[in-house]
């Protein structure tokens, strides 16, 4: 049975992102938006706000972070505040550091701009939450598509953080004093470099998607040159990759092609799994706690919760996979298929609040500028 919805928002432009805070047992939650406005000769014309069909001459690309929290609500429901609004240039992806830099919770922002923004969270203000940090200083005239940081599973006083631009470059780049500086970039794909990942249990090997259908990846030890692996198993372009931080050696890809692929990174040749759910999969997230439970944005296919089980293993364990060539079975444990339009952000809630009522997820979708949360049963 599908779940209800508990609470929802409306972010007025359209949302592509969400993520909650990994620090604050108050369940608060981040979302980005992405929105063309119209400008010059499309306001002649009376364009509408919500046409995304306007081109770069004819529209400004801007974008908001929402800082909401999750509060009681009536009927044994959930309501969601905003505490903070900050206007930004259009959003792509949004992603927290899991791990303290220098006694500090940061947050970083892909934009249209082409650049990242490093937010700075500070809970003893009232109204000003989040506050910029620094920007990186990237003269790239593409949109910045991704990002991620690097030390998810240790902490580190300079963690990098690695971007991925619609121009097909990737990105190394580190927290300076004034800035978020380049020290790496090199061309990685041949059309838009829709994801990077760092593999979390060996960060000196960075992974991408492309839309030209290949899923990379690079080992920045052997230099930036070329690719140590360049597979085209997806038919189609490869926009969601995510390490299992749980998990040694597993890692997850989505693409257009509606599928989600298992991968042993031990052995790369071909995915130990492969599961088709109905829609391109933009947003791919491992849960906080549960090994074996992943997380689906599946644009025209709605939200799923899959079980990625592996056998040896207990559901809670946190382990090495035993063995080369494991078995890996995926099912589709529940779906949520409330929202009207294109299924992009999706996270889980970092702390479980009500175990026996089900852990707790938010999601957003685009064109209906429409955020929900619900709860994934036990």
């Amino acid at each position: 049975m599908e779940p209800p919805s508990l609470a929802s928002f409306d972010p007025v432009y359209c949302a592509d992102s969400l993520e909650f805070c990994p620090f604050d047992a108050k369940q608060r939650f981040l979302v980005g938006t992405y929105q063309l406005l119209k400008t010059g000769n499309a306001a002649d014309q009376g364009a509408t706000d919500d046409n995304q069909e306007l081109t770069s001459a004819d529209a400004q690309r801007v974008g908001r972070i929402y800082v909401c929290d999750v509060a009681a609500g009536e009927s044994s429901g959930l309501a969601i505040v905003e505490r903070q609004r900050i206007e930004t240039s259009a959003i792509f992806d949004i992603k927290w550091s899991y791990n303290l830099v220098s006694g500090r919770e940061l947050v970083g922002v892909a934009c249209a701009d082409g650049r990242v923004h490093v937010y700075a969270a500070d809970d003893s203000s009232k109204d000003s939450y989040l506050s910029l940090l620094g920007v990186s200083n990237s003269e790239s005239t593409s949109m910045c598509c991704s990002l991620d940081w690097s030390n998810r599973l240790a902490e580190s006083s300079s963690p990098e953080i690695v971007a991925s631009q619609s121009d097909g470059t990737l990105q190394i780049l580190k927290l300076g004093d004034s800035c978020v500086e380049t020290i790496h970039e090199w061309h990685a794909h041949d059309a838009e470099a829709w994801i990077s990942s760092f593999d979390y249990w060996n960060t000196s090997t960075v992974y991408s998607g492309g839309d030209d259908a290949r899923f990379k990846g690079w080992d920045l030890r052997m230099g930036i040159g070329s690719a140590v692996l360049n597979s085209r198993r997806h038919q189609a372009g490869v926009c969601s990759i995510q390490s299992n931080f749980h998990r040694q050696f597993m890692v997850a890809t989505g693409s257009y092609d509606e599928t989600v692929m298992i991968w042993d990174t031990r052995n790369m040749r071909a995915p130990t799994a492969e599961f088709n759910v109905g829609g391109g999969v933009w947003r791919l997230k491992w849960h906080p706690e549960e090994p074996t439970q992943l997380l689906v944005g599946a644009m025209y296919g709605g939200f799923h919760v899959l079980d990625v089980a592996v056998g040896g293993l207990r559901p809670l364990e946190r382990a090495p996979l035993p063995g080369a060539g494991y078995a890996v079975a995926v099912g589709r444990q529940v779906s949520f298929m409330k929202h009207e339009s294109i299924a992009y952000g999706a996270d889980w809630c970092q702390a479980s609040d009500d175990p026996e009522a089900g852990w707790l997820v938010g999601t957003c979708s685009f064109y209906d500028h429409s955020v929900h949360l619900w709860r994934r049963p036990k």
